[in-house]
């Protein structure tokens, strides 16, 4: 093994020592290439590098990662291969007080920005790096590889130096004894009958869709409604006709829809009802150029940033419809071929895939609000105040009842209720908690944007 580089400054944490090792290892390695390592992206190392020694809290997750100072997009790329393990950690650091779930809701105005150029089929924009990029590999012990056209993908089990969560966390159906796979069960691709696909009826565009697949390569390709998702695969009894869900799932979006979805919180409730629905490997599929969109470029990009770093998501992106078809195709016969592979020795180990009753019935429960969640989307809707406020909000007055009724007890001082909910919480700033004030107990029509 090859002697480890020097490292030019003692880090803060010993905890930090092996990602300040990386990031100066990743560094020489770069300037080492063809080319060398451009100027600019030198001094981002370089800041990275500094704050990460100086850091003085423990840096473990790439989440973590991302808030340290200096550190962009195209360097959390670079640095993704390092935090393989940790990628879904998100515990608690030390000293802060730990909390239960947090509910989620869609976010009236997402960040926009991103930084632009070319990059790979996943990148959106992001510039290339020395570090190969699985999307596939946060929660599940095989990765996905391009094999060179968009949508061509398929598994391979990595090698055994090769550092992942094992695979057995992922579901399989029910085994007996000396079953093999494809003799008890045959993989069906299940396509939601509401997408559209270029044609006038929704349900004829997947039924075409769901023919071309079928016809190009051999697989079962059905079409129903789904209560989640766009797509689905699962695994039917050859002799009992029980239906099991497999743990893939995908959500289709076109940049278009994408671009709208941001704007009217459609985006992250559907995010958060993917993730709630019982199956690991989350699939976010991306159709056509985000640079075409009528929308904004930078926030469809940063979306998609976002959607697979920091939620754990696996972003795929296709050219069209076409390049969609073939993507559902290949991922079909790399699911075909996974359980093929891992069904005898992991059957017994692993979790038992759901029915398809209860997938449906567990993903209808995903559709009901709590009052305190309609209140929260509603407050959301007040100029200033963001999905955090109306969550710090919520958490003190889960009602509109109940926060009228903390108005009533400051009847007559109009001061102390503007700033009732800015006392309240550091989340809520004075202009939001003024507009919520007017909108409830005020006159509600002079509200500051």
């Amino acid at each position: 093994m090859a002697p480890a580089v020097p490292m030019q400054h003692k880090v803060r944490l010993p905890e930090n020592e092996e990602l300040a090792r990386s990031l100066h290892e990743k560094r020489l390695s770069m300037r080492e290439q063809p080319g060398g390592l451009k100027e600019n992206l030198d001094l981002t190392f370089a800041k990275a590098y500094r704050n990460v020694y100086a850091a003085k809290e423990p840096i473990r997750t790439l989440k973590e990662f991302s808030k340290v100072k200096g550190v962009g997009p195209w360097l959390i790329r670079c640095m993704k291969g390092f935090f393989a393990e940790s990628r879904q950690d998100l515990s608690p650091t030390k000293g802060k007080k730990t909390r239960g779930p947090k509910c989620h809701l869609p976010k009236k105005n997402p960040a926009a920005s991103g930084p632009p150029g070319k990059g790979p089929p996943t990148s959106f924009g992001l510039s290339d790096c020395s570090v190969s990029i699985y999307p596939f590999s946060s929660q599940g012990a095989f990765e996905v590889q391009s094999s060179g056209t968009m949508g061509s993908a398929e598994f391979n089990i990595p090698h055994k130096d090769t550092v992942y969560i094992d695979s057995s966390i992922l579901a399989m159906p029910p085994r007996q004894s000396g079953e093999e796979f494809l003799e008890a069960y045959e993989v069906v691709l299940i396509l939601d009958d509401r997408e559209n696909f270029g044609y006038r009826s929704r349900k004829v565009a997947s039924r075409k869709v769901a023919d071309n697949i079928h016809s190009q390569f051999n697989v079962p390709v059905e079409v129903k409604r789904l209560p989640v998702g766009d797509g689905i695969w699962i695994a039917r009894h050859r002799k009992l006709l029980t239906e099991y869900v497999l743990d893939f799932i995908v959500e289709r979006k076109n940049v278009a829809d994408l671009s709208s979805s941001i704007k009217d919180n459609r985006y992250k409730d559907q995010k958060s009802r993917l993730q709630k629905c019982g199956l690991r490997k989350l699939i976010y599929l991306v159709e056509g150029d985000p640079n075409d969109s009528k929308g904004s470029v930078a926030s469809i990009k940063t979306a998609c940033f976002t959607t697979e770093i920091l939620e754990g998501f696996d972003v795929l992106r296709t050219s069209g419809y076409t390049d969609t078809e073939n993507t559902y195709g290949y991922l079909t016969l790399s699911i075909i071929e996974y359980y093929s592979t891992n069904f005898l020795n992991l059957a017994k180990s692993s979790r038992v895939c759901p029915t398809y009753e209860e997938f449906g019935g567990k993903c209808r429960g995903l559709q009901k609000k709590t009052v305190s969640q309609i209140f929260a989307l509603q407050l959301m809707q007040v100029p200033q105040v963001t999905e955090k406020a109306a969550l710090a909000v919520v958490e003190f007055y889960p009602t509109l009842l109940s926060l009228a009724r903390a108005y009533f007890m400051l009847e007559g001082d109009i001061c102390a209720q503007e700033e009732m909910l800015k006392n309240k919480s550091k989340m809520i700033n004075a202009g939001a908690s003024r507009n919520i004030f007017k909108l409830v107990w005020g006159d509600g029509c002079n509200l500051q944007i």
